[in-house]
Formats: C-alpha cells, structure tokens, sequence
C-alpha cells in the first residue's frame, strides 16, 4: 500500500511538471505571436515609407523632366523671379533694420555724456542709411534705386538736423553735453558731433560707379554744391520729381552752418585726442589757453599708429573740408573760440632728437605738418576732382 502510494505521489509530481511545461510552452507561444504581430506592423510601416519615398522619387523625377523641357528663356525668367523675390524680401528687412539704427543712434547722441562718444555714435548713425548697405542683387544695382535712396537719406538727414541745430544759423564748437536732452547748448554739441563725421563711409558700401567711390553724406553735398553753377546756368537739368541735389541745393543757410561747424570741429577733434581739454568747461579752456599749449605729435612720441590715426581721421578730411569749402564760394570761417585755441596751441610735429628721425617718419611727419597748414590757412589750389 506504502509503494501505492509513493507510485501515486511520484505520477502526481510528473503530471505538474509537465502542465508546467505546457503553461511556458502556451507564455512563450503567445509571446512569440506578439513580437511576430510587431515585426508585421514595422514591415507595414517601411513597406508605407518604401512607398511615400518612391511616390517623391516618381514626382523629382517628373519635375525633373519638366525643368528638362523649359527651355532657356523660361528658365532664366523663373531664376530671375527667385532672384527678385530675394530682393525684395532683403530689401525690405534691410529698410527696418537700417532705420531703427538710425532712430536709436540719434538718441544716443543727445544722450552721450563726452564728445568722442557722441562722434562715435554720429558715425554709426550717418553709416546707418540705407544707401550705406547696398547690396549686389536685384534693384541695387540699378543707378536709379541708388539716387532715389540718396534723396530719401538726405531729406531724413537735414530734417533730424533741423531739430538740433543751433539757431539763426549760429556756429558753436565748443558747445558741451548736458544732462538736458532738451537744452540748446546739448543739441548743438549733438550738431557738431554729426557735422564732424559728415564723411563716414560704412565699409561695406560698394562704389558707387557713377563717381567712382563709395559716397558720404558729405560726398553727397559737395557734389551737389559743386553742380549748382552747371544747373544755374541751364547747362545739366535735372529730372522732374525729388532729387538728391535738390534736397541740398533747397537748404543753403543750412548747408552753410554745417560746414563752417565741421571745419572748426576738426580743431577740438585734435585736442580731443592730444590733450583733456575737451573734458573741461569753457572757462576752465579759456584758462588754460591764457598759457601756450605744447602739443607733441611726432612719430617718436605718439608712435606710427597714433600719427597715422591722426592723420586719417583729423588732418586729411580738415585740409579736405577747407579746400572743398573755398571750391565751391564757402569762405571757411574759425569762431573766436576756435581761433583763440589755434593761436595758443603750439603743435610739435618733429622731435627734438634728430637722431630719432629717420628716412621714414620725417615725410610722415612732414606730410602731417601740410595737413594741418592747408587746413588752418586754406588755398584754392587743387583739383577736387582728384580726391
């Protein structure tokens, strides 16, 4: 009975082993049925994406054949509709962007508490017009786009000066920043700080073919100062409708004030970077100048960088202004506060130490000598057609 028994228990152990078996054979079959169902549904999907990629290969093909079968003057006129729709679109992002730069920089000129600050500023504001970034595509190249964005900038620019310029036409170069946007003495120091950087070319410009060059706004009104006899006299007439001389020409008292104030400017521009002077109030200056003023410029002192900078940015467009101004009937006149510092102001342009002086800084230094001669006493002895 015993053996039964352990016979019975044994079959019973065998029999559960194996519904065992059966359960994780049934696990194993169902996990199988499932991972199969997945490869099934991922083979659907690549076979749908086999699909989709054949159907865009069928139509590159098709338009392939289509741009195949455009003949040549069909497919410049779709080339040149994309490059016109370019153009467009740069140059309406261009208009925007060049124009707030201007409204921000000329705020930031009343706002600037020094005057080499303020230059900065003007410079980027005078940079900042749209004939200034002139591009190679579409419209930009056309010399009637170019001249329409002269007038436009030219109108703009004399009516912001108009609101900051000193009034009756009065030239003041010593006038300082004030903490009031609103004082009259304020406006004119933002006045002369973008009479002083009239010429500001932005780099990026590309010549003008009609002169030759990349024009300024200074280039701008001088060339149209200089054509205002040819139009007097019948001999160039311009076109109907607003134009870049005319803009000019309309503001003679206006034109006349901003460039007797750039060409005393140029004298506190040199004391600006010489001396601390322009830091000081005027009585303070006026002190100062009851004394001479040494002014050291040599290659030996300020070094070959300091001298060319100088002469860039201060000697060449001061003997430039002076020049241009006498070509075209301005007499250039300095202030008594100009003429009063130019009197005292004792430049050196050579060292003392002539063993210092070489082959190379003596007609650097002499040349910067010239400069300042033809600026400060002014002959109509060159031809502006030249520079």
């Amino acid at each position: 009975m015993r053996k039964l028994v352990l016979i019975l228990t044994a079959m019973n152990l065998i029999a559960c082993s194996e519904f065992k078996k059966v359960d994780e054979m049934k696990d194993a079959t169902s996990e199988m049925n499932r991972t199969t169902k997945t490869l099934l549904d991922k083979t659907t999907e690549m076979k749908d994406g086999m699909d989709k990629m054949s159907k865009a290969t069928d139509e590159m093909n098709e338009s392939t054949k289509d741009l195949r079968a455009l003949t040549r003057e069909e497919l410049i006129q779709r080339l040149e509709d994309v490059n016109g729709n370019t153009s467009a679109l740069f140059d309406a992002m261009r208009q925007g962007d060049t124009s707030n730069l201007r409204r921000l920089s000329f705020n930031e000129i009343l706002k600037e508490s020094t005057l080499q600050g303020r230059v900065a500023e003007a410079g980027l504001y005078l940079m900042s017009f749209e004939f200034q970034a002139l591009g190679t595509v579409g419209k930009d190249k056309e010399p009637a786009h170019r001249e329409l964005l002269y007038q436009q900038a030219l109108l703009e620019f004399f009516l912001k000066i108009d609101k900051v310029a000193p009034k009756s036409g009065d030239v003041w170069p010593d006038a300082k920043p004030t903490d009031d946007l609103e004082d009259a003495e304020n406006k004119a120091s933002a006045f002369n700080a973008i009479a002083f950087s009239l010429h500001k070319n932005n780099r990026q410009q590309l010549p003008d073919p009609a002169y030759g060059k990349p024009m300024s706004i200074y280039d701008l009104i001088m060339l149209s100062l200089r054509l205002k006899p040819e139009i007097d006299s019948g001999r160039i007439v311009l076109p109907p409708g607003p134009h870049f001389i005319k803009e000019v020409l309309a503001r003679p008292d206006r034109v006349r004030q901003l460039l007797q104030t750039r060409y005393n400017m140029f004298t506190y521009g040199l004391l600006g970077l010489t001396t601390n002077m322009v830091e000081y109030g005027t009585t303070r200056q006026l002190w100062n100048l009851l004394w001479k003023l040494n002014i050291d410029v040599s290659e030996a002192t300020r070094g070959p960088a300091v001298l060319q900078y100088l002469d860039d940015e201060i000697m060449k467009p001061a003997a430039a202004t002076a020049e241009d101004m006498l070509s075209v009937g301005i007499t250039p006149e300095f202030t008594k506060t100009t003429a009063l510092a130019i009197s005292r102001v004792n430049i050196k342009f050579h060292s003392k130490d002539f063993s210092v002086r070489t082959r190379e800084t003596a007609p650097r230094e002499d040349a910067l000598e010239n400069q300042w001669r033809r600026y400060t006493k002014p002959k109509l002895d060159y031809n502006p057609g030249a520079r």
